[in-house]
């Protein structure tokens, strides 16, 4: 019977009962040690896949208003990270399992629809802001007077809401005209409302400015070093 130590212990065949031996022979053994050369793959996949999320980060510096601009860019980017996914694909050979590429891709493309859902949200802050700046204007076209809302302007907004009608500046704060503080038809309530949605809008987008490219930093730094820390697995062979 075959003994367990036989053959330095590399063999690849299952011991039974009624097994024999005819006589001692000689094992060779080979083993490969494969290394993937990573430097075609950063240049043809990662770096141009980082590119195009970094690329989709200025709609946060896009004016808000601007929503024909974010749309296309957002959604320009989204397509060319799906046409570089696919070249991916074809240049590498078909397996059963994710591979590391895959898992970046799969991040990036996660990045793309979290820029769209950001911009998502600035818009439904924006439109508010202009619904309620339009219902300021007819309310001022139809005769009621605009008390002063009393608020500090930080945008080209904000300064168009100003020049509308009677506004200074302090401390931001709802103009109430009503009994017991509930506000009437006064133009100057609308305009407020106008001012912080419009306010809204750019907090998001300014925190999105700060968040985005440190989340995706964070994910480059644990991905490089899990997978350049890996140890490397060796193929055997023996004969």
């Amino acid at each position: 019977a075959l003994e367990s130590g036989y053959c330095d212990g590399l063999f690849h065949y299952t011991i039974t009962k009624n097994s024999s031996r005819i006589g001692d022979f000689s094992c060779l053994i080979g083993m490969l040690k494969l290394q993937r050369a990573i430097g075609f793959h950063l240049v043809q996949s990662y770096i141009p896949t980082g590119l195009i999320v970094a690329i989709s980060w200025v709609s946060f510096w896009i004016d808000r208003r601007a929503v024909p601009a974010r749309v296309s860019l957002s959604f320009t980017t989204l397509l060319t990270l799906s046409t570089q996914g696919n070249g991916i694909r074809y240049a590498l050979p078909p397996v059963s399992y994710a591979k590391a590429i895959d898992y970046f891709y799969g991040v990036c493309m996660l990045f793309i629809f979290g820029v769209l859902l950001e911009f998502a949200l600035v818009n439904s802050f924006m439109r508010r802001a202009n619904k309620y700046s339009h219902m300021a204007d007819k309310l001022r076209s139809n005769g009621y007077s605009c008390s002063p809302v009393i608020g500090e302007f930080d945008s080209d907004y904000d300064e168009g809401l100003r020049n509308n009608g009677n506004v200074y500046y302090g401390k931001l704060k709802n103009p109430k005209n009503g009994e017991n503080g509930t506000p009437k038809l006064n133009p100057a309530h609308f305009m407020y409302e106008a001012i912080r949605y419009s306010r809204k809008a750019l907090a998001v987008d300014q925190m999105s400015r700060i968040a985005f490219p440190l989340t995706f930093s964070i994910f480059n730094a644990f991905y490089w070093l899990y997978y350049l820390n890996r140890p490397d697995s060796d193929a055997f062979i023996s004969a």
